[in-house]
């Protein structure tokens, strides 16, 4: 009896701790959007709120919707926090509309495609086919092309290349609609190319008690 009870006690300790942001994440996530918004100077500037402890909510409320469990990784959780940067997230949406609503649309388009295998090579024929003066569109496809399983094999990180490109097909231009897909296929791929310059976030919050560094790549190899 002893036992139980002092196992009980012990299970009740570690719940708050695995309900904590990794303290690496926080800062991994400002350096990645701090990447997104370099070029974008209004947007850098804007100050910052709560954009972290939302995006750790929405990504866990994402998660218990599609799987029935909390246990998100780096990549959820760095989608939604530069969701909840912009446009923002109040009451708990994705660019206004409610996340078990888009969780449907996710859930419905990987239907359509016959699974998150034929999605990410839709996808990345049709990011192929987008005018990009920069060549980033086409390279990003020629790279990712090279490992669909980095996009697919995984329940989470399909349904977050789904979202993606959900939400990159809603963009007005096919400029905005090639970086869109690139900022978001990056926090699942690690690495991406970003209009001219190639950037790797594979490592970004890997190093314990140092600042989170955004590495460049120089090649799409």
């Amino acid at each position: 009896m002893t036992r139980t009870i002092a196992a009980f006690l012990l299970i009740l300790i570690a719940l708050p701790a695995r309900a904590q942001i990794p303290p690496e994440w926080p800062e991994a996530a400002r350096a990645v959007i701090g990447e997104f918004e370099r070029d974008s100077p209004q947007l850098a500037a804007y100050p910052w709120g709560s954009e972290l402890t939302q995006g750790w909510s929405l990504a866990r409320a994402w998660r218990k919707h599609n799987n029935g469990n909390t246990e998100i990784i780096l990549a959820e959780y760095l989608t939604f926090a530069a969701l909840c940067r912009a446009p923002g997230c109040a009451g708990s949406t994705i660019e206004g509309q409610s996340y078990v609503t888009m969780a449907n649309r996710v859930k419905a388009l990987l239907g359509e495609q016959g699974g998150a295998y034929a999605l990410a090579r839709n996808a990345h024929a049709w990011l192929a086919g987008l005018p990009d003066p920069t060549g980033a569109a086409q390279k990003n496809a020629a790279l990712w092309s090279k490992d669909l399983d980095a996009a697919a094999a995984d329940f989470a990180t399909g349904n977050l290349y789904a979202l993606a490109w959900l939400l990159a097909r809603t963009r007005p231009t096919p400029a905005q609609q090639a970086t869109t897909f690139a900022r978001f296929a990056l926090l699942v791929q690690g690495r991406a190319w970003l209009g001219t310059r190639c950037v790797d976030i594979s490592k970004i919050a890997t190093v314990l008690d140092a600042p989170p560094v955004v590495e460049s790549c120089s090649d799409a190899s």
